[in-house]
């Protein structure tokens, strides 16, 4: 179970930070020990960050985004914060990706055409 803030209500910055460490790690294919050798620290220094026991310093948080390959505000953001204006016409087409993501690869490629058009009319389109 975990503890909540009583002011908030919500988990610990410590233990979302720790669980977004865990995440990123296992996605990168790391075991605690491999993360804590490029850190240079230790498994268990590793373990207390992920489970919300020991503070993580901003040079430590620093490097882990590094190794992770991973930018800070991932480490940062509460959990299922946007990272967009709410309301926006991203946000809107977020939402309709997240409703059809079929439709993502026709997407990218109509963004990608549009890139090469503005590139070809500012002259530094070469093929």
């Amino acid at each position: 179970m975990m503890r909540t803030s009583s002011e908030t209500g919500k988990p610990p910055v410590s233990a979302s930070l720790g669980s977004r460490i865990r995440a990123a790690r296992r996605d990168a294919g790391m075991s605690q020990g491999q993360l804590a050798q490029a850190l240079n620290t230790t498994q268990s220094a590793i373990s207390l960050y992920e489970a919300g026991q020991r503070s993580v310093g901003i040079d430590m948080l620093l490097n882990v985004a590094r190794i992770l390959n991973r930018p800070l505000h991932y480490f940062l953001g509460e959990e299922g914060e946007m990272l967009y204006v709410k309301d926006s016409e991203i946000a809107q087409l977020i939402q309709e990706l997240e409703r059809h993501p079929e439709d993502l690869p026709e997407l990218l490629q109509y963004w990608n055409f549009l890139r090469w058009r503005r590139m070809s009319a500012n002259g530094s389109g070469r093929h």
